[in-house]
């Protein structure tokens, strides 16, 4: 209970900051730009999920709104312009501008990316991720590294907590011995650390995996944005709590069509993003509680909690791999992970 009222209030309290940001560069920019802008927005997410909408095309829209119609974004699909995988570098090239998407799928080529997304059971709420981001400082150093290849970091895209469904139940760590698991980035190799099988398979191929049993678990995003991927046909378990408290998509965009805005401009890019996350927050966060519901009541499946052991060797697993991409990139994960692990210090979580 104490954790749902926390949530509530942070999401709360995110609504009102955005609110109030927003006010400040919202209202029709007057300006004597002679020429409209057109850009063009690429995501991974599948048209058919909610959010897609109420998210994703609602972040274009406040853009076009908030500029009086001078920078004209249009979203698209995946795929519309390059394969999800070859978004990074299509933005640092310049094929198009801007991208809601997920950063662990660069991990490879800015290992970095992978604090972006959030490291397993280490943030329980927003305020802790979006203190590590603006407060500690850790978004700068996201800038420097992007900023190599030619891309911005505009801003995370928080959601709920990342959920793992499971055609088995989870409840301690033996388990995960032989899971097969559909996972991404760091989450991919603290499961391997844990006994399990990371395996992946891009967002629409993951049903048909869960369904004949070429994974036995699966997580995109939420409870709610995998319910949308109709994740709750083909497993019998959510397994709680969740791997993280909170996780992060991102905002990216081409560097030198940052540079060449004008200030006003990049102002209402930021305060769209950050306003577009407490819509993600709030979307995930209200959606979540209906389809539990909705899994417990209606499709018949089960809750599967973790036991404390299991939820620590866990988080232990996720340190492991935190220091071994601090090993491997001394320049930004070091730097990234070191904050990270005083923010834990500080909530007496290691």
């Amino acid at each position: 209970m104490a954790e749902n009222i926390s949530r509530r209030n942070v999401i709360k309290a995110g609504v009102a900051a955005a609110a109030a940001g927003a006010a400040t560069v919202f209202p029709k920019v007057a300006s004597a730009k002679s020429k409209k802008i057109r850009w063009r927005m690429q995501t991974h997410w599948p048209t058919g999920v909610g959010y897609y909408k109420d998210v994703y095309v609602k972040f274009c829209d406040r853009v076009r709104a908030a500029t009086g119609g001078e920078l004209d974004i249009t979203p698209l699909p995946p795929g519309a312009i390059v394969p999800t995988k070859d978004v990074f570098e299509a933005i640092g090239r310049g094929l198009f501008e801007i991208s809601l998407i997920w950063p662990a799928y660069w991990i490879g080529k800015v290992p970095v990316a992978g604090h972006i997304n959030g490291q397993l059971f280490t943030w329980e709420r927003a305020a802790e991720m979006y203190a590590y981001f603006y407060d500690m400082g850790a978004i700068e150093i996201f800038r420097q590294a992007y900023g190599e290849h030619n891309v911005r970091f505009v801003a995370p895209l928080p959601m709920t907590g990342l959920a793992l469904y499971s055609r088995k139940p989870i409840r301690t760590l033996d388990d995960f011995k032989g899971f097969k698991v559909r996972s991404t980035g760091i989450a991919a190799q603290v499961f391997q650390k844990a006994g399990a099988t990371p395996v992946f398979f891009p967002g629409a191929e993951i049903y048909q995996a869960l369904q004949t049993g070429v994974c036995d678990g699966a997580h995109w995003g939420t409870v709610s944005t995998a319910w949308d991927m109709k994740f709750q046909e083909v497993t019998d378990y959510i397994v709680l709590p969740y791997l993280a408290g909170i996780n992060n998509g991102e905002i990216i965009m081409n560097q030198k069509k940052w540079d060449e805005l004008p200030d006003d401009f990049k102002a209402i890019i930021e305060e769209c993003a950050a306003s577009t996350g407490i819509d993600f927050l709030r979307w995930s966060g209200y959606n979540d509680s209906i389809d539990i519901e909705k899994f417990q009541k209606e499709k018949m499946g089960e809750l599967s909690y973790m036991d404390a052991d299991t939820v620590a060797q866990m988080r232990k697993f996720s340190i492991e791999v935190v220091d071994e991409y601090s090993k491997k990139d001394p320049k930004y994960c070091a730097k990234a992970g070191e904050l990270l692990k005083e923010q834990l210090k500080m909530n007496g979580r290691i």
